[in-house]
């Protein structure tokens, strides 16, 4: 974060990222805090360091037996929900300690069927340090605006591969690279953090087999979850608008739906 222009604090054993904006003051969140018991402290710091707005997703899940009196304590201290949520507020998660066997099972027909026919079409799949293979595929399925991605996906690269990052690139019979995905790990976890195709690659089936080798390489290295880092969720229909197509693309993995509390935010 800090390599992207982003100042960090740690302030009760919680990291606040900051950006500076002129005129303004700072503009701040804090994702997936695990303690909240600071939060009148927060709104200080908030006074005393300028924060103009402040944007937190709470690490509870709506199935946590403190969900309700958490919302009430956050409407109460005056915070709003964010309908534009910054952390994904709804995600599938799939168990690794399952077999592969049973969790190619725990797809559905259409996905085992995109694994066979990418198979077949003689898609392959390498765990590679190719990044800018990758980049490419992502700038040219998202052009124009995957030109501004570049700087981001390259400061994950350099922080985090190679010891918590894996790239995945898929490559046709012809060897051309037509498809990749970027897995994160943190605690046991492996998090889908990009993915890319080329309309080829998707014609091909290459996204489909990609997950299938991602669950395995994840496993391998030890992981237990698999975190495909967020859905649509249907609270939040404008700002799910976008996410439909690889919220049905991601459901036919099988795996439990996880969803965490809304995010929340101060005014200006």
């Amino acid at each position: 974060m800090e390599d992207l222009g982003w100042k960090t604090i740690l302030f009760n054993k919680t990291i606040i990222y900051l950006k500076k904006i002129p005129l303004m003051g700072y503009f701040s969140k804090i994702p997936r805090p695990d303690n909240l018991t600071f939060f009148p402290e927060l709104l200080n710091l908030r006074k005393k360091m300028k924060i103009f707005k402040l944007n937190i997703a709470p690490n509870i899940l709506s199935s946590d037996s403190d969900y309700d009196s958490q919302k009430k304590y956050f409407f109460d201290s005056g915070l709003s929900v964010n309908y534009f949520p910054f952390n994904p507020t709804t995600t599938i998660r799939i168990s690794l300690d399952n077999s592969i066997t049973d969790i190619i099972q725990s797809f559905d027909e259409t996905k085992r069927r995109a694994v066979r026919r990418a198979l077949k079409n003689e898609v392959y799949i390498k765990e590679t340090d190719d990044f800018d293979s990758f980049i490419k595929i992502r700038k040219k399925q998202y052009f124009p605006l995957g030109l501004l991605l570049s700087k981001e996906m390259k400061m994950l690269w350099k922080n985090f591969y190679p010891k918590s990052a894996s790239l995945l690139l898929a490559y046709s019979k012809d060897d051309k690279p037509i498809a990749g995905i970027l897995l994160l790990y943190y605690e046991k976890m492996a998090y889908y953090w990009y993915a890319s195709a080329l309309k080829v690659g998707k014609k091909l089936f290459a996204p489909t087999l990609l997950v299938f080798e991602a669950l395995k390489l994840a496993k391998k290295k030890g992981n237990r979850i698999f975190d495909f880092e967020g859905i649509a969720d249907e609270r939040f229909p404008e700002a799910s608008k976008s996410w439909k197509g690889f919220t049905k693309f991601k459901e036919g993995f099988g795996g439990q739906v996880i969803t965490f509390m809304e995010n929340y935010q101060t005014g200006s």
